[in-house]
């Protein structure tokens, strides 16, 4: 009866009381408490291409952000894989070896309408210690699908990253710039170069 419910519960030990009520606080703080934030490092990232008239290399500073797996193929440094990365540059963060280079680079990107490139990984496949890395690159408002090899390296500071791949100005839409009344004309592909330590 009733009465004999409430003579039970009032019978169980203060342990095993406490003991449920610690269950509801964990279980309660796992569903609220946020997932933990991808650890963000500084990376170096390069273009580069020629000209009729000499090679060029611009240089920024991005940022590359990383979660790692939960059972996700193992990377060096990475025993659980990776869930997610993205790398972010900002264009006006580059720098030509002159202030005009760096003009000319700002507006073939159109940096005032589109400020960043980013590149988000879809998937990677590994052998030994190199990754082919599938993802989403956007430049200029345009995203299209880039497969670039990265070579990884575990390290006491974290993981060195590298990886370099070409692409065409067309496939995102960009004209190649062409100055000085058509003397200088830049080439049709540019290479893309990123280089750091990501942070574990």
């Amino acid at each position: 009866n009733a009465n004999g419910r409430a003579d039970h519960d009032a019978r169980q030990s203060p342990g095993v009381r406490t003991m449920s009520q610690r269950s509801i606080v964990l279980g309660l703080a796992a569903l609220l408490l946020p997932a933990a934030a991808a650890a963000q490092s500084t990376v170096e990232f390069t273009v580069s291409g020629t000209s009729t008239v000499r090679s060029w290399t611009c240089t920024a500073q991005g940022v590359i952000a990383v979660t790692p797996g939960a059972a996700a193929t193992p990377l060096p440094g990475f025993a659980t894989g990776v869930q997610a990365a993205t790398v972010t540059v900002p264009l006006k963060s580059f720098r030509c070896p002159s202030d005009e280079m760096t003009q000319h680079l700002n507006e073939t990107m159109k940096s005032d309408k589109f400020p960043e490139i980013v590149y988000r990984l879809d998937k990677y496949d590994v052998a030994g210690g190199q990754a082919q890395v599938t993802g989403t690159m956007t430049i200029t408002g345009v995203s299209q699908p880039v497969t670039v090899p990265v070579t990884l390296t575990a390290s006491d500071e974290g993981v060195q990253v590298e990886g370099n791949v070409r692409l065409e100005f067309a496939t995102f839409s960009i004209d190649p710039p062409t100055v000085f009344l058509g003397m200088l004309k830049v080439g049709p592909q540019l290479r893309i170069t990123v280089k750091g330590t990501i942070a574990r």
